[in-house]
């Protein structure tokens, strides 16, 4: 029976994720990204979690001398088994549905890291003299282009 209850805790953790994962997504496009942080705070753990119900399923089907869970499932009788059955679809139902939310999730960040990236190299772009010939850092008209020529150059 405690491998029933592990595959039900398994299912909820996996709602719960999902909710998470939506979450995540509503943040990303609202750029919160302090929201964001904590949110994937509560998502890193939630999936440490699920994965220790899961070896704790596999310590149990192995201490019960099953190969695994359909070999479990193939030991029950029909109406137990059927049980299973459901919960393992839905399980699955629902790691799909979570794998395609954090793809898109993915996308997301990875087009919001991209833009920032381009934001900064325009802006960069726009205060970098365009012109070589500058004043040094001493003070001094400067029309020879130097290798090291940046915003600012100094010492404390």
């Amino acid at each position: 029976m405690k491998i029933e209850a592990g595959l039900i805790r398994q299912k909820q953790a996996l709602g719960l994720l999902y909710s998470l994962l939506e979450e995540e997504f509503s943040a990303l496009l609202e750029n919160s990204p302090q929201q964001v942080s904590s949110i994937e705070f509560s998502i890193q753990e939630l999936i440490r979690q699920l994965m220790d119900e899961k070896e704790a399923i596999k310590k149990i089907l192995t201490e019960n001398s099953f190969a695994d869970l359909n070999e479990y499932k193939n030991s029950l009788e029909q109406g137990e088994n059927r049980i299973i059955s459901e919960e393992i679809e839905d399980i699955k139902v629902l790691e799909e549905q979570c794998s395609h939310q954090a793809m898109k999730n993915n996308r997301i960040a990875s087009a919001l890291a991209e833009q920032s990236a381009g934001m900064l190299s325009f802006f960069y772009d726009s205060v970098t003299p365009r012109q070589q010939n500058v004043y040094s850092a001493q003070g001094r008209w400067n029309d020879k282009p130097s290798k090291h020529t940046g915003l600012l150059k100094g010492r404390m």
